[in-house]
């Protein structure tokens, strides 16, 4: 029960400092959306941002995640300054490589990403918001490592808050979506510097160290192929809709995704606090079987909050939106248990890494990813972006039932057959309403239900009693 209640205590810290981050973005949207009342104006917008998240998972290399490897191999503290500092020199180079690249292949990539030309100011734009993105990484890592979670809030809410104001200032007074553009660029700037006069001490020039470049690179470029896996999971879809479609329709499907993001908020918790748990527990004796629990009962959070989310779907989306804007929420609840699925496929991934064999992830995840871009080419012509949504689910649970089938013929993860019933039941009820079959829906939620109370419910009150007798 200790280890539960460390998981569960990290989750749930992680999870408080990742909804403060978030909720001034979300809570924005329908004054933006009010403001951009053009669905292809705010799908120009996330077209920027997705560029971004691409230029930045080849500008950083993956040293973001090598330097929290190596900071804790000395507790010499010149080390860790050779680390952050070599590092930083790193992705100081490659980002501005990556900018440039940008820049002077600016209508090439309009065309690949925005589907013409025309768009080149985007490019522009989003080299830098690359450069800035990548750095800031970088300079914030000291902080993450320190686990100065303090500092994590506030800079996370100030920025938020600088950039919305920032950006409906501009938006209001005429800019149009390029104010959100340029929003985004001085509050990453802004952030950028805060974070650099907070930790400039922990980087030095001087403290280069080839050595340390190279192991930086050794464990951190085999993990570009993972970052850009996850890149094309949550980009590829809106590249197809631009050229199948228009960006209008990618317009209505960002406003889709960006409200489904709220399940982020249980994805960050995890995934801020799993690591630690994972890594600290991989020796025990039960590991498997601990695991295996912890896989279930994420997934039975993510059905559950799938399903009691349904009947307020288009509700919420009349609340907070207007006009075209309200036809996100007919991609919602597939874009909302995308990631939750991703949170299931790191759990039982992990074991991979256990037995040092990350190879398997990327494999897996590559299936997910190429199923997804087929059916895209279909689904999206036969049900335009309802479909798109779907084969983005699809192509994660594709991707969870690979890792699922390869654990556990490793013996590294044992499910149960209620799951197994209950992962079906969800599959059913994901098809169900796709093809608005709304009694059969009912019919199958009320099941699930049923077997989630009877199947886990025991196990909850134990947990309950376990934190009122350590509490």
């Amino acid at each position: 029960m200790g280890r539960f209640r460390l998981f569960i205590e990290n989750f749930l810290a992680y999870g408080f400092i990742n909804i403060l981050n978030k909720i001034v973005p979300l809570l924005m949207l329908p004054i933006v959306t009010r403001l951009l009342p053009d669905t292809s104006e705010f799908g120009r917008f996330d077209l920027f941002n997705m560029i971004i998240n691409f230029g930045s998972s080849f500008a950083i290399l993956g040293v973001y995640d090598a330097m929290f490897r190596e900071y804790f191999e000395k507790d010499e503290m010149q080390y860790k300054m050779k680390v952050t500092s070599t590092g930083m020199q790193i992705v100081l180079l490659s980002s501005f490589v990556v900018m440039v690249v940008l820049i002077l292949f600016n209508k090439a990539f309009s065309q690949i990403f925005i589907g013409d030309t025309d768009s080149t100011f985007i490019i522009v734009c989003a080299a830098i918001g690359v450069f800035l993105a990548a750095n800031r990484n970088i300079i914030s890592a000291p902080t993450r490592m320190q686990n100065r979670r303090t500092i994590y809030v506030v800079s996370g809410l100030s920025n938020s808050i600088a950039y919305y104001g920032i950006a409906v200032l501009l938006v209001y007074i005429g800019f149009g979506y390029q104010g959100l553009i340029y929003g985004n660029l001085i509050a990453s700037l802004g952030i950028l510097l805060f974070f650099w006069g907070f930790n400039r001490r922990e980087f030095h020039f001087k403290l280069y160290d080839k050595e340390i470049a190279r192991t930086l690179l050794k464990i951190g470029l085999p993990l570009l192929p993972v970052f850009i896996i996850y890149w094309a999971f949550n980009s590829t879809d809106k590249i197809m809709i631009t050229h199948m479609l228009d960006v209008a329709q990618v317009g209505i499907y960002s406003i889709g995704a960006r409200v489904a993001s709220i399940s982020q908020f249980i994805y960050q918790a995890f995934a801020g606090g799993w690591q630690y748990f994972a890594f600290s527990t991989m020796r025990d004796d039960d590991q498997v079987g601990l695991i295996s629990k912890i896989f279930e009962y994420l997934g039975v959070i993510s059905f559950l909050a799938f399903i009691v989310l349904l009947p307020f779907n288009q509700w919420i989306f009349n609340l907070l939106f207007a006009g075209d804007y309200t036809k996100g929420a007919e991609v919602f609840p597939y874009l909302f248990l995308s990631p939750l699925l991703l949170m299931l496929f790191q759990t039982a991934g992990n074991q991979f890494l256990v037995i040092r064999k990350s190879y398997w992830s990327p494999i897996c995840l590559s299936v997910g990813v190429l199923v997804n871009i087929i059916m895209n080419f279909f689904m999206i012509k036969a049900y335009g972006i309802v479909g798109c949504s779907l084969s983005t689910l699809t192509g994660y649970a594709v991707s969870v039932l690979i890792v699922v089938i390869v654990t556990s013929r490793m013996k590294l993860l044992k499910l149960s057959k209620k799951f197994g019933l209950l992962s079906v039941l969800m599959g059913c009820i994901t098809l169900s309403l796709f093809f608005k079959l709304y009694w059969p829906l009912v019919i199958l939620i009320l099941f699930a239900m049923g077997l989630i109370v009877i199947g886990y419910g025991n196990d909850v009150l134990k947990l309950l009693k376990g934190f009122k007798k350590k509490g």
